[in-house]
Order: C-alpha cells, then sequence, then structure tokens
C-alpha cells in the first residue's frame, strides 16, 4: 500500500459519502485510509483558526475564503467513527483503516494533517438557496490551505437533486462536452504541472479517459468591433490558446501513454464549461495557487465555482 487518504469526518451524510468515496478510491489506488474525526472544544472554536478561515457570510467567486457556518452535528463525529470504520472495512477488507478522534480547530487539525497525506477527502454539504452546493467554514478554509489535493465529494442524493433542478441544455451544448472519466480545468496562461500530473494519474490509476479542457470567455472589447474582425480575432486568440494547452499536455500524454487523452480550448466560461463537462466524470480536477496576496489566501473565481456547482468529486490541487 502507498501513502494513506485522510478523510474528515463530521457526523453528516455528506462526511459519511466522502468516507466511502475515498475507500472505494484507496482499493483501486492501493492506498490506505486514515478516518478521522476532530472534536472542538468551546474554549478553541475560534482561537487558533487562519484568519481569512473565521466563519462569515458566503462571499463572492475569487473572494477570501470565508463561509456560512455549517450545519450542527459536529460533536457527534467521534461517536460515528467506528461505526463508519466498521463499515468500511466490511465493504473494503483490502484496504487498511485507522481512525483517529482529535481535538483542536477543525480547520487547522485537517490543514496539519495534510503534510502527511497523499489526498484530503471532505464532504461537501447540501443545495445551497441558488441550487448550488455549500463548502462549510471547515471545508472552504481547508481547501486554501491545503498541502496536498483536496477532494470534495458530495453526498449522490444531493447530486441528483441537483442534476434535476438544472434546465436542460440544447443537444449540441451536451453533444460538445462528453462525460468521460476525468475532466482537469488548466488555464494555459498559468500552467500547473502539478495539476496535470495528479489528473493523469489519476486517470491511469482508474482505467479511464482524461480530458484537459482551457475555457475562455472573451473580454467585453470583443463585442464593440466590427463583427467580422472580432470573429476573426476571436479565432486567433483561441487558436494561440489551443496551442499553449497541446504544448503543456503533451509531454505528460507521452508519460502516461495508457491513458486516452482529449485536450480542447473551448470559447466558454471557465467555471461553467467544467461543470457542464464533469457532470457525470468520476472526478473534476482544477488548481489553486499557493500564493498568499495581500488579503490572504485566494482560492480563485474559477475553482470557486465548480467547488460549488459540481455535482462530480472536485479535486483541488495546490501548485505555486
Amino acid at each position: 500500500m502507498g501513502p494513506s487518504f485522510t478523510v474528515g469526518l463530521d457526523g453528516s451524510p455528506e462526511s459519511t459519502a466522502a468516507a466511502r468515496w475515498a475507500a472505494g478510491t484507496a482499493q483501486r489506488w492501493e492506498s490506505a485510509l486514515r478516518l478521522v474525526a476532530v472534536r472542538t472544544g468551546p474554549e478553541g472554536a475560534s482561537a487558533d483558526r487562519e484568519p481569512d478561515a473565521q466563519a462569515g457570510t458566503a462571499r463572492e467567486p475569487g473572494g477570501r475564503a470565508e463561509a456560512a457556518p455549517e450545519q450542527d452535528g459536529q460533536a457527534e463525529a467521534s461517536d460515528v467513527l467506528p461505526t463508519v470504520a466498521a463499515q468500511l472495512r466490511a465493504e473494503h477488507p483490502a484496504v487498511p483503516i485507522s481512525t483517529s478522534a482529535l481535538e483542536g480547530a477543525a480547520a487547522r487539525v485537517l490543514t496539519e494533517l495534510s503534510g502527511d497525506a497523499e489526498l484530503l477527502v471532505l464532504g461537501s454539504r447540501g443545495l445551497g438557496a441558488v441550487h448550488g452546493f455549500l463548502v462549510g467554514s471547515v471545508a472552504l478554509p481547508v481547501v486554501a490551505h491545503t498541502r496536498c489535493p483536496l477532494v470534495l465529494v458530495r453526498d449522490s442524493s444531493r447530486a441528483d437533486e441537483s442534476a434535476a433542478r438544472r434546465t436542460a441544455e440544447p443537444a449540441e451544448r451536451v453533444a460538445a462536452h462528453p462525460a468521460p472519466g476525468v475532466v482537469a480545468g488548466f488555464d494555459v496562461r498559468e500552467p500547473a504541472a502539478e495539476l496535470l500530473e495528479f489528473a493523469f494519474a489519476a486517470a491511469r490509476r482508474w482505467g479511464a479517459p482524461l480530458t484537459v479542457l482551457h475555457g475562455w470567455e472573451p473580454p467585453p472589447v470583443y463585442g464593440a468591433r466590427p463583427l467580422p474582425l472580432a470573429a476573426t480575432a476571436l479565432e486567433d486568440v483561441l487558436g494561440e490558446r489551443a496551442a499553449l494547452l497541446k504544448q503543456a499536455v503533451e509531454p505528460w500524454a507521452e508519460r502516461y501513454p495508457e491513458v486516452a487523452v482529449d485536450a480542447r480550448a473551448v470559447l466558454e466560461q471557465p467555471a461553467v464549461l467544467l461543470t457542464r463537462a464533469a457532470a457525470e466524470a468520476r472526478l473534476l480536477v482544477v488548481g489553486r495557487r499557493t500564493r498568499t496576496a495581500r488579503l490572504g489566501t485566494h482560492i480563485g473565481p474559477v475553482t470557486h465555482g465548480v467547488m460549488h456547482h459540481a455535482s462530480a468529486p472536485v479535486a483541488v490541487v495546490p501548485h505555486p
């Protein structure tokens, strides 16, 4: 077995769904599994949180890592730990499973544990007012500070409810965005080798195809030009970005020849493109810069958008 997956349990159905996803993935990826329940004492509920991990109101895309308070249930996390562990051991006897009941501020404890994990897995809460998923006051700051790739997993029943509420897309739009095994969003302006390495490795371990997408939404200036010139300019920019995407993907395709890869640059808002493309994917992979801005660590608008609206599990890969 390789390095372990770490799963944060908080007693919610979403965290149990995350643990089940992690156990099944750990079996296929030949990794061990560690289930962790963190109890926050009344005196330490906020004393050692990161400045931008404080609970507050939901923020705009690209803003600091803040979120609405999560639902109650944290106190029961340590109680469900042995039950969930027993269920997963019965379902996946080949996976080594250990458990830990810890105390402290949950976001800080999970962030520290990410330093020794291959993958950190958390559940993502139910639907919000605009039919998106909620990323709570623990998960959101962990996403902003995790040292290893982090996967947010939906409860499948919630995901089905979200899919039922979405407006049907025209047939030609759906056909343009098939549902492959793994989907990765890639920004050719800030290429991240860590993201491509993780996406290719995940696709290989599952024996699944990989689609790497670069979405681009033109600025308003293109609409102010005469139509023929605007159309030509759009094609030129999109062609340049497609060439950069191909250049970035080719070395990884050579390193992972067993992975069938399709790399495309598409004229569409990136978060919308990725959410639709990954509607039935095994995993949606996006990146998060590790540098800290003046106002704190930022997740980025595209990653923030897919975290809240994609129904597939979302892997956030930190990179410089």
